[in-house]
C-alpha cells in the first residue's frame, strides 16, 4: 500500500478522489461521532501535515505543491471548511460569524457527543495539535485561531503539556512542528523549506510595510510643524 501522493491529496479534496481506504471525502463527513472517534486512519488525510506521520507512514504529506493549490484554490479550501465544521461539531463546538469575525463556540452536541478531547490524557490531543497546525498551513488562519481561542477557554480537564503543543501549533511560524522544544516561536532556521520561504516572505512584507508606515508617521510630523 502506497502513500497517497500530492496529486492524490488534491483529487481527495476536490471530491473527485479516495483516502487510502477507498473512502470520499463526502463519505467521511457523513460520519457519527461514533465513527469518528473509532477510526484512527482519516484523520491524517482530512488534515494532513507537512511532516511525515510517525503513527502512520502511509499519510499524505503537504508539500509545496499541495501548500499553493489549497492558497489558490477556492474549492479546496471551501472543502477543508465543510472538514472543519464537521470535526467541531465532533468535539461539541458549533462555528458561527460573529460581526464578520468567525467565532468557535459550545454547540448543541456539547454536552450529547462524547467529550473525548476534554481529559486530562486522550489520543485526541494530538488530534487537536494536528488539526490546528493543518489548517494553518493550509491557509485557514482564522478558522484555526477560533478553535485554539474556544479550547483556550473551554478546556478544563486536558493537561498542560497538551495545551502547550496546541498553543504552539497555533502561534510558531507554519515551518515548526509544535513538538519541536527550545526554539523560539519565529525560528526560521528549520523545517520543510517552503514553508520557510513563506515565513520569510512574511517578515520581509512586515517590515516593508512598517518601513512605510514610519515615512508617513515623519511625513505627518513634519506637515504638522510646517504648518505651526
Amino acid at each position: 500500500m502506497d502513500a497517497l501522493s500530492a496529486k492524490d491529496l488534491l483529487a481527495f479534496y476536490a471530491g473527485t478522489g479516495t483516502d487510502r481506504r477507498g473512502r470520499t471525502l463526502s463519505q467521511i463527513l457523513s460520519w457519527n461521532a461514533s465513527s469518528l472517534e473509532g477510526y484512527h486512519d482519516y484523520i491524517q488525510t482530512l488534515f494532513p501535515l507537512p511532516e511525515r506521520s510517525a503513527i502512520d507512514w502511509y499519510a499524505p504529506v503537504i508539500d509545496a505543491q499541495v501548500f499553493k493549490a489549497f492558497r489558490e484554490r477556492n474549492d479546496l479550501k471551501e472543502n477543508l471548511r465543510k472538514a472543519f465544521t464537521k470535526i467541531m461539531w465532533f468535539y461539541g463546538f458549533k462555528v458561527e460569524r460573529v460581526e464578520n469575525k468567525l467565532v468557535v463556540e459550545k454547540g448543541p452536541s456539547f454536552d450529547s457527543n462524547p467529550k473525548v478531547w476534554n481529559y486530562r490524557y486522550d489520543h485526541n490531543h494530538l488530534r487537536i495539535s494536528r488539526i490546528i497546525r493543518s489548517l494553518r498551513v493550509l491557509g485557514l488562519e482564522e478558522e484555526a485561531q477560533g478553535f485554539w481561542t474556544a479550547l483556550s477557554k473551554y478546556s478544563t480537564g486536558s493537561n498542560s503539556r497538551s495545551r502547550e503543543y496546541w498553543r504552539r501549533a497555533a502561534q510558531r511560524a507554519l515551518n515548526l512542528r509544535p513538538d519541536l522544544e527550545g526554539i523560539d516561536d519565529d525560528e526560521l532556521g528549520i523545517g520543510p523549506r517552503f514553508l520557510r520561504e513563506w515565513e520569510e516572505e512574511k517578515e520581509r512584507r512586515r517590515a516593508s510595510i512598517a518601513a512605510k508606515g514610519g515615512k508617513e508617521d515623519m511625513k505627518k510630523d513634519k506637515e504638522v510643524k510646517e504648518d505651526a
